[in-house]
């Protein structure tokens, strides 16, 4: 049903237009001045606006630019009896969708409705459409059983309003499927808002979230809509949940329980409608029993989970995502079409990927600004080598670091050698029956060095 306000100085005109267009089945609210407008364009959204251009102190013109200067991106229908030729063009110049001279037909302000509709529905889908072939480098690629298995999970999530936690590694595409989950939903032309939890700072919180009032502390100049309010009618990605305090989490609960928010500085209370996704590297569960994670709020999100799988369990992804990073940063910098050696392939599914898909986009921009048209083992080995290198080392034990940095340095010798395990061994100054004694030890494959 398509909601209007109205904002009109003429009482027994409102009440008879509400009634007419009502019958016509258009929800309309109507609204006694213009700080009762503001109050309501704060508490809910409207599909169309109707505006007499005579309101008394400001015009229903000068309210309209004030309203678009905050974002409002909601049509406008202008209303008069006596408006000049100049209020009437200056208010069209504004960007109104229509202007009807009172008195008027119900048919004429019902169909100039309706037109308003249609064409804003039709202005959100042009910027849906372009806003996803603007960001098509966040597509999600693959073909590995593991990766389809993902994707069953999502489409059948998807339509419903459940909440959804994605949980997974660091770099392994989780804001991708909160992206794609909206996208597939019926809320595709509405709002995605997503939350950075572990940026959230512990004085902010509240104003972040639930928005405030002009006014409510100090610097606080004008109002401000909070994250929840943004994501109305749409979905809000509460990103790293798992590193939000406690404190916050008591506050989010309270607002996904009741779809209820309240302002810093206002007593009113605000429904909202909208549809939670949140993710998190972390294990929630061990967080509950710890006492850093709330086992209400856990349960609250964690109706639907979906993991994002690890890099390194789904290698056979390896060459389609390397091609389409490679491929689209060419594109995006205007770069002459380069290709990769089908035996880069290989080296890169023996790599154990502990940045993920994320280090895999970075490796081939490396790769796109230094490598051949044409990119071999010989421009990946360089880049490789360093990647090995800066594992997290704190994390090993000291003879696991110097079992790795030995590992890495043989492979290099070799490498330098062409495979001659004679000529590393001299180089390395030690026998050529211990060399090979820790090619061995190490597993090194002659892959890895006969490059």
């Amino acid at each position: 049903m398509i909601k209007v306000l109205i904002l009109d100085d003429d009482k027994n005109f409102k009440l008879g237009l509400k009634e007419s267009l009502e019958y016509e089945n258009i929800h309309v609210s109507i609204a006694e001045s213009i700080v009762a407008a503001n109050k309501q364009i704060l508490a809910s959204k409207f599909d169309v606006y109707l505006f007499d251009i005579s309101l008394g102190e400001i015009s229903g013109v000068e309210y309209y630019a004030s309203l678009k200067t905050k974002g409002d991106t909601t049509p406008v229908i202008f209303m008069s009896s006596g408006a000049s030729l100049s209020e009437v063009a200056s208010g069209m110049r504004m960007g109104a969708f229509d202007f009807l001279e009172k008195p008027f037909p119900i048919e004429k302000m019902t169909a100039s409705i309706n037109l308003a509709f249609e064409l804003q529905e039709l202005k959100d889908q042009v910027s849906f459409y372009n806003s996803k072939e603007s960001s098509r480098h966040l597509s999600i690629l693959g073909e590995s059983a593991r990766f389809k298995q993902v994707m069953g999970l999502i489409s059948k999530v998807a339509p419903t309003m459940s909440p959804v936690l994605i949980t997974g590694q660091s770099g392994t595409g989780k804001e991708l499927i909160a992206k794609k989950i909206h996208r597939e939903s019926k809320r595709a032309l509405k709002p995605f808002i997503k939350v950075n939890c572990s940026a959230l700072p512990e004085n902010l919180i509240e104003s972040e979230l639930f928005g405030y009032e002009k006014g409510a502390f100090t610097g606080a100049m004008s109002a401000k809509k909070g994250y929840f309010e943004l994501a109305h009618h749409g979905t809000i990605f509460l990103d790293e949940i798992g590193d939000m305090s406690l404190q916050a989490q008591v506050k989010v609960l309270r607002a996904l329980q009741d779809k209820e928010i309240q302002k810093l500085g206002s007593e009113k209370i605000i429904t909202l409608d909208f549809r939670l996704i949140a993710a998190t590297n972390k294990d929630l569960l061990l967080g509950v029993k710890q006492g850093w994670f709330r086992e209400d709020l856990y349960y609250r999100i964690n109706v639907y989970p979906v993991e994002s799988i690890p890099l390194k369990d789904r290698k056979e992804d390896i060459p389609l995502l390397a091609q389409y990073f490679l491929k689209a940063f060419t594109d995006e910098n205007s770069m002459p079409a380069k290709f990769i050696d089908a035996k880069v392939y290989e080296s890169l599914k023996n790599y154990d990927w502990p940045g993920n898909i994320r280090e895999l986009k970075n490796m081939m921009e490396r790769l796109a600004i230094v490598g051949r048209q044409t990119i071999t083992v010989e421009d990946l080995a360089p880049i490789l080598s360093k990647e090995v290198m800066l594992e997290d080392l704190q994390s090993l034990t000291l003879k696991d670091f110097k079992d790795k940095t030995e590992r890495a340095f043989l492979v290099s010798v070799l490498k330098k050698n062409q495979g001659s395990v004679s000529e590393a061994a001299e180089q390395l100054q030690i026998e050529r029956t211990y060399l090979h004694k820790k090619i061995n030890q190490y597993e090194i494959q002659k892959r890895e060095y006969l490059i």
